[in-house]
C-alpha cells in the first residue's frame, strides 16, 4: 500500500478534522514522521512497567500520541533508576500487530469483530439466564492477580459467587500459605546490608529485579558472601563466591541438613528461638536422623559443603539470610510447602527476623478507597475449586484459589461461565490441551490486550483492555521482593490516548453489570478512586503524585521483634497448628519428589527465567524475541556427560516425550546443568497463530507437565515431569 505523504499543515490540518491525532503519525513517511516530531513538545507522565510482577516505576516520553522513549524511575525500590530489556520492549508493544483492536465474538472457529453496546448486550444476556438457572456459584473470576478484584468483586458479590481465583497457585503458592501461618506476615531479605546471602532456586538476574541486583553488587562489594544452590549455572552464579549444583527436588533435604548442622553444633540463636518460636522441641524430634551426611546422599552436595554452609550463616547472624523466594520451588514439587516452611525455620535458626541486614516487612502505606454503592447481600455457596473447604483442599487460601483445575470445574458442571482477566492458562498452566476445555463453558469472557491463546482458542467473547500505557490506575505501595525502611508508593498514569477501540477494565465490567440490570454501582471515575486512594495520606495530592510519579516517605521503621506474632498462637510457629489440624504434619520433615528420572535417557524437566523474557507475555515481543534468536535462547540445556551418552551434540534436534505430549527441541549442550535434568526457559512455546514472533519458537514445561493439585498449598508441582530424550524426530 502505498503511503501517503503530508507535510506538517497539512498533517495538523488533517489530524484536527479526523479527531484521532494519535492514529495520524502513521501515515507519514518515517522522514516525515521525524520532521513533525522534533517540531512537538516531548510530553513525560509517569507509568508503571508492565513486564513482570516488579512494576518499575517509569517515565514515559511521547510526541503526538506516539511513544518516545523510557527511562527508569531513579527513587523507585525496583527499579532504581534501571530498566531491564523487558521494560524498554514491552513498551513497544503498545504497537505490536497482535493486539486485539476491538470486542470479538466467536462465529465458529473465527471471530467476528462487533460494538461495545452488543457485546456487553450479549453477555449481560446470556450471564443473567445462567445465575438465574445455576446460581452465581456457577460463575468464575479468574486473573493474574490481584489487580482486577477491586472491580471483580463488585460483579461477584452482584451476582453472589464466591469463585475469584488468580494465577498463583502456578507460581508461587507455598510461600504466601506458609509464612502467614508461620510468621504471621511475609518478610522480604535486607541484601545490601547482609553479610552472607544464600540463594536457593532463585535469580534476581533472570527473574530481573534491577535495584535488586544493585543491592547485592554493594554488598559483595562491601565485603558480603553471595552463595547460589542451583542445578543450573544461573546468571546470579556468575556473581557469587559459590555455585552449589544440587539434584533438583532434593531442596528441602539440603534445608534439613543445614537445620541439624545449626541445632546440633549450637550454632542457632538460642535466645530468639526459645523466646518466639513454638514447636522447636517437635521440629527436632522429626528431624534428629536429617544430618549433613543424610542431606548429602540425597542431594549430591557434599556434606562438608552443607555444614560450610551452615557455619557460616551462624557466624554472620543475624546479618544472615536465606532469601524467601518467589517461584522458584514455591510451587514445583509435592514437597513445596515443607520446603517453604524450612526457608521460614532456617532464617528464624540465625535470629534474623525484624533486623538490619536479615529480614522484615514491607513498610506500606495504608490507602483509601472509594465512597460508592454496595451491592445487597447475596448468600453465597462454596467454592468451586475447593480451596479453604473442609474435605477438599482446606488449607488452600481461598483468596488465591486453584487455578489450574478450571477446566476440571467446567468438565464437572460446577462453573458455567468463565471470566479470565489479564492472563493466559492455555499456555501458563499445565497441559495446554485439557486447559482447551474451559471452551465448554456455557459463556467464557476473554479480557486481554492481545491474541494469546487463552482468546483464541477458548473466549466465545474476547473485550480487549486498554494497553497498560493507555490507562490509569490506583496508586500501589512498591514493598515485596526487597526490604526497605522506607515506605513508597507509585502511579500507573495514562501516558497515551488509546490507538484502539479498547477500554479499561473498570468500564468493561461496569458495561456488564448495567447490561445485567445492576445500576449505579460504578458512580466513579479513576480520578475518583485515586483521589480516595490518597485521602489517608495526610498532604499528599493526586496532583503530587503524578507529577513526581514515585514519592518516598518517613520511615517509622525500628528493629525489634514484636511482643506478639500475627499467628494463631502469636508465636512462629516450626509446628503450624492449621496444617496438624487437617490430616498434615504440623512440622516439615522429609518428602521425596513424586517421580524421580530411572532410565538412561530420562531427565527431569526444569524450567527458569532469562534476563530478558518473563513468560509468555514476552514471547511475542519482536525486539525481545531478536534476543533469543541471537543467542539460541529457546534451546534445551542439557549436561555434556548425560548427551555424549545418548550420541547428542550441540545444536541437535531431539524428540522429548512425557506422559502428556511428545514434542521436538534442539539442545544446548553444557557443563553448567545439572546431570540428572534438562533445563528450559519458561517463556517460549506460544501456539497462537496470531502471534507471529512468538508462534511456533521452543518449547514450553506446561507442554510436558501433567494436572495436578499439591494437597497442601494447591500448587501445580510444575517440576514433577519426567521426560524421555532421544536423538533426532521420532
Amino acid at each position: 500500500m502505498a503511503v501517503k505523504k503530508f507535510n506538517r499543515r497539512t498533517f495538523i490540518k488533517a489530524a484536527a478534522a479526523s479527531g484521532v491525532v494519535g492514529s495520524v503519525p502513521m501515515y507519514l513517511s518515517l522522514a516525515d514522521h521525524k520532521k513533525v516530531a522534533s517540531e512537538e513538545p516531548l510530553k513525560k507522565v509517569w507509568s508503571q512497567c508492565n513486564g513482570c510482577a516488579s512494576m518499575c516505576s517509569k517515565a514515559v516520553y511521547s510526541k503526538n500520541n506516539r511513544l518516545w522513549k523510557v527511562e527508569g524511575h531513579p527513587l523507585h525500590l525496583k527499579s532504581g533508576g534501571r530498566l531491564c530489556a523487558r521494560g524498554h520492549g514491552m513498551a513497544a508493544d503498545v504497537y505490536n500487530t497482535s493486539r486485539v483492536t476491538q470486542p470479538m465474538k466467536r462465529v465458529g472457529d473465527t471471530f467476528e469483530p462487533i460494538s461495545w453496546e452488543q457485546a456487553f448486550s450479549e453477555i449481560g444476556e446470556k450471564l443473567g439466564k445462567i445465575v438465574e438457572e445455576h446460581k452465581g456459584d456457577s460463575v468464575l473470576w479468574v486473573e493474574h492477580g490481584p489487580r482486577g478484584k477491586f472491580y471483580a468483586d463488585i460483579l461477584l458479590d452482584l451476582i453472589g459467587s464466591p469463585n475469584y481465583c488468580t494465577h498463583y497457585s502456578t507460581c508461587f503458592t507455598s510461600k504466601t500459605n506458609v509464612w502467614p501461618k508461620m510468621v504471621g506476615d511475609s518478610l522480604a531479605a535486607d541484601h545490601e546490608n547482609a553479610n552472607y546471602l544464600l540463594f536457593v532456586g532463585r535469580n534476581f538476574g533472570g527473574g530481573i529485579i534491577p535495584n535488586g541486583m544493585n543491592k547485592i553488587h554493594k554488598a559483595i562489594e562491601r565485603g558480603a558472601k553471595l552463595v547460589v544452590v542451583d542445578p543450573k549455572y544461573n546468571e546470579m552464579a556468575k556473581i557469587a563466591h559459590d555455585w552449589v549444583p544440587i539434584r533438583p527436588g532434593t531442596d528441602l533435604a539440603f534445608y534439613l541438613g543445614l537445620a541439624h548442622t545449626l541445632i546440633s553444633e549450637n550454632l542457632y540463636d538460642r535466645n530468639f528461638v526459645n523466646r518466639n518460636v513454638l514447636g522447636f522441641s517437635e521440629f527436632w524430634e522429626a528431624n534428629k536422623t536429617a544430618s549433613a551426611d543424610w542431606a548429602s546422599e540425597v542431594t549430591g552436595i557434599p556434606a562438608d559443603k552443607i555444614r560450610e554452609i551452615a557455619r557460616d550463616m551462624a557466624a554472620s547472624a543475624p546479618k544472615a539470610i536465606l532469601e524467601p523466594g518467589w517461584h522458584g520451588l514455591n510451587c514445583h514439587y509435592v514437597n513445596s510447602t515443607q520446603t517453604a516452611q524450612m526457608n521460614v525455620i532456617l532464617n528464624a535458626l540465625v535470629g534474623n527476623f525484624y533486623k538490619i541486614g536479615g529480614l522484615y516487612p514491607g513498610q506500606d502505606i495504608p490507602f483509601g478507597s472509594v465512597d460508592r454503592k454496595m451491592p445487597p447481600f447475596k448468600r453465597k455457596g462454596e467454592r468451586a475449586d475447593g480451596a479453604g473447604v473442609k474435605g477438599k483442599f482446606p488449607t488452600v487460601e481461598p483468596g488465591r484459589g486453584i487455578a489450574q483445575i478450571t477446566p476440571q470445574l467446567v468438565e464437572e458442571g460446577l462453573i458455567k461461565a468463565v471470566f479470565i482477566y489479564h492472563y493466559n492458562p492455555l499456555r501458563t498452566a499445565p497441559n495446554p490441551e485439557y486447559q482447551k476445555k474451559i471452551k465448554d463453558a456455557e459463556l467464557v469472557v476473554v479480557i486481554p490486550t492481545d491474541w494469546n491463546e487463552t482468546a483464541v482458542h477458548t473466549a466465545h467473547y474476547i473485550l480487549p483492555e486498554d494497553y497498560y500505557l493507555e490507562r490509569t490506575e490506583t496508586p500501589r505501595n512498591n514493598s515485596g521482593h526487597l526490604a526497605h525502611i522506607y515506605p513508597q508508593i507509585s502511579i500507573r498514569a495514562k501516558a497515551l490516548d488509546p490507538i484502539h477501540d479498547t477500554k479499561p477494565l473498570r468500564e468493561i465490567v461496569a458495561g456488564i453489570c448495567e447490561a445485567m440490570g445492576y445500576e449505579g454501582y460504578f458512580n466513579f471515575t479513576i480520578e475518583d478512586e485515586v483521589k480516595a486512594a490518597l485521602s489517608t495520606v495526610e498532604g499528599l495530592t493526586p496532583e503530587r503524585l503524578y507529577e513526581e510519579g514515585t514519592i518516598e516517605f518517613t520511615t517509622h521503621f525500628m528493629e525489634g521483634v514484636p511482643l506478639e506474632f500475627k499467628t494463631s498462637t502469636k508465636k512462629i510457629n516450626f509446628k503450624v497448628p492449621e496444617y496438624e489440624a487437617n490430616g498434615f504434619s504440623g512440622v516439615p520433615t522429609w518428602v521425596p519428589p513424586a517421580t524421580w528420572p530411572k532410565e538412561e535417557n530420562e531427565f527431569r524437566l526444569i524450567h527458569g527465567k532469562q534476563p530478558w523474557h518473563s513468560h509468555s507475555i514476552t514471547a511475542n515481543n519482536p525486539y525481545l524475541m531478536a534476543i533469543t534468536k541471537a543467542y539460541n535462547g529457546e534451546w534445551m540445556w542439557m549436561n555434556k556427560v548425560r548427551a555424549d551418552k545418548l550420541g547428542i551434540k550441540n545444536g541437535d534436534t531431539v524428540t522429548v516425550q512425557s506422559s502428556v505430549s511428545t514434542k521436538q527441541a534442539k539442545v544446548k549442550v553444557t557443563e553448567l546443568v545439572h546431570p540428572d535434568c534438562v533445563w528450559i526457559s519458561n517463556s517460549y512455546g506460544n501456539f497462537s497463530e496470531r502471534q507471529k514472533d512468538g508462534y511456533g519458537v521452543g518449547v514450553n514445561f506446561n507442554d510436558f507437565l501433567e494436572l495436578q493439585v499439591e494437597p497442601m498449598a494447591g500448587g501445580t508441582n510444575s517440576q514433577e515431569i519426567i521426560v524421555k530424550i532421544t536423538k533426532g524426530v521420532s
